[in-house]
């Protein structure tokens, strides 16, 4: 079986596709990570782990199979973005403890210019 590739950096990815014994490579291209305005938080998710599978595309063979994930945390409405620093990162977690929150993932599986 041809190894899908894997376009994230995540440790929780990786894992899961080695659990499901799906053989992968993984392969990053640097993407921005900014969406339309007016973009739903559910949508936001998707976006950029499109954008992230777009980026790859053209790093790979035509007919691999590219797996894209993008995970967005919102609260009140505002989609909290990654933490700047160790600080920033508790601040965010204070802000989170005891609040209900979503958590969303948007995933895209790519071949060529066919996604689901």
């Amino acid at each position: 079986m041809t190894p899908i590739i894997l376009a994230s950096q995540s440790p929780r990815r990786k894992q899961l596709l080695e659990w499901a014994e799906v053989p992968f490579k993984i392969m990053i291209k640097e993407t921005d990570e900014t969406y339309p305005p007016g973009l739903n938080s559910e949508n936001v998710a998707i976006h950029i782990a499109r954008e992230k599978s777009m980026a790859v595309r053209s790093l790979v063979e035509k007919d691999r199979i590219i797996l894209s994930a993008d995970t967005i945390v919102v609260l009140n409405d505002r989609i909290i973005g990654k933490p700047k620093s160790r600080l920033h990162a508790m601040e965010i977690l204070r802000d989170l403890s005891g609040v209900k929150h979503s958590v969303i993932t948007g995933v895209i599986l790519r071949k060529e210019d066919k996604e689901i």
